[in-house]
């Protein structure tokens, strides 16, 4: 099985974005961990920025998070096609095939949670991130 999200990056903002969209589209938070959740090493004025976060309401599932600092956040492009997949073969094949000609971000890795993930834009300028959990 295949899900496609949209993926939203904010520029230190996420939390408040987010709540603002389970506000309005009556909804539930199923996940908001910090940077400081994750396993990156980051610096303590960013900790407390969305490292990855997810909103559910009826028919509608948003994944967003924050920017490093360090990264500069062009809106306009600052979202992702999150696709998750089931199958770990299936995914490493949509990532070869999808980003042929296109610029890699995040080669296809294995994360600490045993998943794999990829991240890059195709050759339309469209950004992805493929994951296997």
């Amino acid at each position: 099985m295949k899900q496609l999200q949209p993926y939203l990056i904010f520029t230190g903002n996420c939390r408040e974005a987010m709540e603002f969209y389970r506000d309005c589209l009556n909804g539930e938070m199923t996940l908001m961990d910090t940077l400081a959740d994750s396993p990156m090493d980051v610096p303590e004025e960013a900790a407390h920025l969305i490292f990855n976060s997810e909103m559910r309401a009826e028919g509608i599932s948003i994944r967003a998070s924050d920017n490093l600092p360090s990264n500069e956040t062009i809106f306009g492009s600052n979202f992702s096609l999150f696709t998750q997949f089931s199958d770990k073969e299936e995914m490493s094949d949509a990532y070869d095939k999808l980003s042929v000609g296109g610029e890699v971000m995040m080669p296809l890795a294995d994360t600490p949670s045993g998943g794999s993930f990829g991240m890059f834009a195709d050759k339309y300028g469209i950004q992805w991130m493929l994951v296997f959990e």
